[in-house]
């Protein structure tokens, strides 16, 4: 079985008579890069809160890095990094100063480090928080996140306000530590070409639920756009394992999951008649795709082939 870092079973969270997460399910392996995708509204802040121990489950399990976030030794505590969007920084405090006020709460923080990365994001030491920019402070925000080279990183859309060259920045220093320490990140992102680029893992939420959880090459391997053209092809085919569906003249274009080359000759001799042919999808694709309407439930169409 894979080691995960970071387990969720059966997790359900309420507010009120508002339920965000619904039985979720999670698994994010150790040293992967785990992206987390979902659209606005379907728990990935609340599941990302959750780790943190900001927020606690209504029920079900949490386990980071082998324990309850509740019960966390200080000791684990230190080795997690967190970025979010929203996070408050103190604003009256200069860069600095918060930076070294950040690090004093952890032993493995490295001054060298964070000065590496206030020269390759442009942060100015002696400004104050409050008179940075939205995009400096989660700038602000990333480098405390990574100064003390953490086992577990935790980022809720870290680089929205970012520019092209600093979220490309950023992204290197994913990859970077991957290299140097085998860091496992976590990272919820609507960048999805961002996503695709380095995450080696996904999970994809739906309305409070693990829609599909599994590895990136997976996932695109097992979903393909097949488009069938020729005569008998009619908008109304069952085909099993169909998630997508759109129509046009005598074409017909699905998103089939498990497509193989057996699965090809299978419907080949089907319709010997008609022109098969498939491609790949992007992860946007591939996110629309699953988070549309039709497969918010998870059904695909009944067994036809």
């Amino acid at each position: 079985m894979t080691d995960c870092i970071v387990r969720l079973a059966g997790v359900r969270k309420h507010y009120g008579r508002s339920e965000v997460l619904r039985d979720l399910e999670l698994c994010v392996p150790e040293g992967s890069v785990y992206g987390l995708l979902g659209r606005n509204g379907t728990g990935k802040t609340t599941t990302l809160r959750i780790l943190m121990d900001l927020i606690r489950p209504n029920e079900g399990q949490v386990e980071v890095m082998g324990h309850n976030p509740a019960d966390m030794p200080i000791s684990l505590r230190q080795q997690i990094g967190y970025s979010s969007d929203s996070m408050q920084l103190i604003p009256w405090l200069k860069v600095g100063e918060l930076l070294n006020y950040n690090g004093s709460f952890y032993p493995e923080w490295d001054p060298e480090y964070v000065n590496t990365w206030l020269k390759r994001l442009e942060l100015d030491i002696k400004k104050r928080v409050f008179s940075l920019s939205r995009g400096d402070r989660q700038k602000l925000a990333l480098i405390m996140a990574i100064g003390h080279r953490p086992r577990l990183l935790i980022l809720d859309e870290p680089a929205g306000g970012l520019d092209p060259l600093a979220r490309k920045e950023f992204l290197e220093s994913i990859i970077e530590l991957i290299h140097e320490s085998g860091t496992t990140i976590i990272l919820s992102s609507h960048q999805m070409s961002d996503l695709e680029r380095i995450a080696d893992q996904i999970g994809l939420m739906v309305d409070g639920r693990m829609r599909l959880e599994m590895s990136m090459e997976a996932l695109k391997t097992r979903s393909r756009r097949v488009q069938l053209i020729g005569t008998g092809i009619t908008p109304d085919l069952m085909i099993e394992g169909a998630v997508h569906r759109t129509s046009r003249g005598g074409l017909l274009e699905l998103v089939l999951e498990n497509w193989s080359a057996e699965r090809e000759q299978k419907l080949l001799r089907r319709f010997p008649e008609a022109r098969i042919e498939s491609s790949p999808l992007s992860l946007e694709e591939l996110f629309l795709v699953y988070t549309s309407k039709l497969t918010a439930g998870g059904a695909s169409c009944p067994a036809g082939l």
